[in-house]
């Protein structure tokens, strides 16, 4: 399977941050952003999880190139 490039803007507590990843899908750019995201703020990942499940527009997901 081809990999993918993702990018992906995160808003937590007011501070935007944006990030790039590769994956084979965008549910596994999701999941690598969170692990990302989780390094940058020092929050747990299941923290995180529950921040961005989709109830608000918090984050962003972008295909960039195939």
């Amino acid at each position: 399977m081809n990999k993918k490039l993702f990018t992906g803007t995160f808003s937590v507590s007011g501070v935007s941050y944006t990030m790039n990843t590769s994956a084979v899908h965008s549910d596994r750019a999701f999941m690598n952003f969170i692990y990302q995201l989780a390094k940058k703020v020092g929050l747990p990942k299941h923290y995180l999880l529950s921040m961005f499940d989709g109830s608000k527009d918090n984050y962003y997901v972008k295909e960039v190139r195939r």
